[in-house]
């Protein structure tokens, strides 16, 4: 089942985050749990949305998403988060997910979904996955993320032009 995300469920999903490797305690904690109270907030805006995927026996939230409409472009969202608990992997929830945000950007009016990720060997896995679900890589930025981590930009229309 994918519902809007609680202020409840912030502890699961930073601990979630966590879990995926991808952040440290304290990066999951400033960064994540900051979004998320800020969204719960309403100082995020409307085009601000956190999807959770929960187990349907126990209703533990087992993946999220965070995703937000970009103010500087025609029609495009950007994917910031999209996270699944390991013991989850290879079982739908990210495909689910990510549907689910790719229909609700446009039923939104979207046209246009964009990724950024790292192009380091532990989110190798996660360039697997936008690439199986025909997302296509449209830039990489050298060093972004740091010396040697270049930021990698997949792209994907959600919506067919008018």
């Amino acid at each position: 089942m994918i519902r809007p995300a609680a202020p409840d469920d912030t502890p699961a999903l930073v601990a979630l985050a966590i879990s995926t490797g991808l952040f440290q305690p304290d990066e999951a904690d400033a960064l994540l749990r900051a979004v998320l109270d800020d969204l719960h907030g309403g100082r995020l805006g409307r085009d601000h949305l956190a999807a959770v995927w929960c187990d349907a026996a126990t209703g533990r939230p087992s993946g999220w998403a965070y995703f937000a409409s970009n103010d500087k472009a025609d029609r495009v969202w950007d994917l910031w988060w999209i996270g699944v608990d390991p013991a989850w992997h290879g079982r739908g929830v990210g495909d689910a997910l990510l549907s689910f945000v790719e229909s609700e950007v446009r039923r939104r009016g979207g046209r246009m979904l964009l990724i950024e990720t790292s192009a380091l060997p532990p989110t190798a896995r996660a360039r697997r996955f936008y690439e199986k679900r025909g997302y296509a890589v449209c830039g990489r930025v050298p060093d972004f993320y740091g010396e040697g981590d270049d930021k990698v930009v997949y792209v994907a229309r959600v919506a067919t032009a008018p």
